[in-house]
């Protein structure tokens, strides 16, 4: 088994379900956002223990996002509120996609459709 295919970090989200941070989403998240290297245990807090959760409107993709406030995020230049976006495979275990930072405003906007879990 490759080193992509490498589990990093396993935490149970809000619903139970164990999730998975694999190497290949690492990398993707650190590659898209550089800034987040250093913040891998506010990305596993986030789905934990987050601020709010979010299932999509129907015919989107069956993705979560959870969001968490981290003012520590405003030390490297970042929007304090993180957004992680996983999915739950089933009621006991999933995995993360992506993480990004996001504005108030933005957050807003995005989730205005959405349903808050």
């Amino acid at each position: 088994m490759g080193t992509l295919n490498r589990t990093v970090a396993i935490v149970k989200s809000r619903s139970g379900a164990q999730i998975r941070l694999m190497e290949r989403q690492w990398k993707h998240i650190i590659t898209a956002r550089p800034q987040l290297e250093d913040f891998q245990d506010e990305i596993l807090k986030t789905i934990e223990d987050p601020d709010e959760v979010y299932a999509p409107p129907p015919r989107v993709r069956p993705q979560l996002h959870a969001l968490k406030k981290f003012r520590l995020l405003r030390n490297v230049g970042l929007n304090e509120n993180l957004v992680v976006v996983y999915r739950e495979i089933s009621p006991r275990e999933g995995f993360i996609i992506t993480a990004f930072p996001i504005s108030d405003i933005r957050r807003r906007r995005i989730h205005r459709l959405w349903r808050r879990l």
